[in-house]
């Protein structure tokens, strides 16, 4: 959706015929944003559309993750026909909301349960949240998001739930969110979907494109933007804090740019092939030329404060040229590139890189 290979030329007839099939009003909000540039303008719109749909995957599975969660905790306490109980109907819901499951049972023009649910739409399930509806959470919370933390219940879900329906109605609507917070409405949508069950958050997070379309983002010259994920180097090896510098020294890792250790999902610690080399003569010195690097582990590397204190973690979507300013530190050695949405790590760029 909205990419091509190939750039777009734009004339005065294409520019007049897209504006008035978008319409003036909304085509103007790009406008502004583009200080005036009609084609910039066009290149935002583009990537609004862009950032839109990489967010319908990540939108989807949280809006049925949410439904399923309470739609499990409604069949426990009023049935599988919780929808036609009428305890549920005048004791429970709202008058709004009751309305609202009217229009569903219309549309689904049937009693099964599956195809209301179907028809119901977003605002519904977390409209059930609100404060009208703390009884009915109460105790079910923790049961239709066994992950919340103690004290936390359905204000959390609330939260999280609100966020991600008014991002939602914008994708869905067709409304900028170019200038709108993604990658904190990305967390929200991944938290929400987390608080359910871990392992489709992991799911969701992996096959997300959100962080590569954010780094697509044009420039006002035309050029796109010089990321550090654009520039990093792919060629590192994850390691761990057990794992011998032997390994570290095979024939195999001497195209690596550098080591990457890892501990519980994040990046704990980086190792270049010089530092590496820098330890193994100083513990051969200390012990006459004698050392056996089985007996060493990137542990004991990584608590040299030289190695230590040389590594710098970036979000992949950081201007390169931040990351420059960051490898003129005298102590930094090595900066790590990371996915903002999991914190692994998607490339690296060594202290002897800077002149790029």
């Amino acid at each position: 959706m909205a990419e091509s290979q190939v750039p777009y030329q734009y004339d005065a007839a294409t520019i007049t015929a897209v504006k008035v099939s978008l319409s003036e009003p909304r085509f103007a909000k790009y406008i502004t944003k583009a200080s005036g540039d009609e084609v910039f303008a066009f290149a935002l719109y583009l990537y609004n559309a862009r950032l839109a749909k990489s967010l319908l995957f990540p939108l989807s599975v949280a809006e049925v993750t949410l439904r399923n969660a309470v739609d499990s905790v409604l069949m426990q306490q009023f049935g599988a026909a919780w929808h036609k109980d009428m305890r549920f109907r005048s004791d429970v819901l709202t008058p709004e909301s009751a309305a609202a499951l009217d229009k569903a049972v219309a549309r689904a023009k049937s009693d099964s349960r599956g195809k209301v649910i179907a028809e119901l739409t977003f605002d519904f399930w977390s409209n059930l949240f609100r404060v009208e509806y703390a009884d009915l959470w109460r105790t079910k919370a923790n049961i239709a998001f066994p992950h919340l933390s103690h004290g936390e219940g359905r204000h959390e879900i609330q939260l999280l739930a609100r966020a991600i329906n008014g991002i939602r109605n914008r994708v869905a609507h067709h409304e900028p969110i170019l200038d709108m917070n993604v990658p904190e409405l990305h967390s929200r949508i991944i938290k929400l979907v987390d608080l359910r069950c871990h392992l489709t958050a992991d799911w969701v997070r992996h096959h997300s494109t959100i962080s590569t379309v954010l780094r697509s983002r044009p420039k006002a010259d035309g050029s796109a933007p010089v990321t550090l994920a654009s520039k990093a180097d792919e060629r590192f090896a994850i390691v761990e804090r057990a794992t011998s510098l032997l390994k570290l020294n095979q024939e195999e890792t001497h195209s690596l740019a550098a080591f990457v250790c890892m501990e519980n999902g994040q990046v704990v610690g980086a190792i270049t092939h010089q530092q590496l080399a820098l330890y193994m003569a100083g513990k051969a010195r200390d012990q006459a030329g004698l050392i056996d690097l089985n007996d060493y582990t990137v542990a004991d590397l990584l608590n040299r404060p030289t190695v230590a204190d040389g590594l710098r973690l970036m979000p992949a979507e950081s201007s390169f040229f931040d990351a420059i300013k960051v490898l003129q530190s005298p102590k930094t050695r090595i900066v790590v590139a990371i996915n903002s949405f999991d914190g692994s790590p998607v490339g690296v760029v060594l202290r002897a890189h800077r002149r790029y």
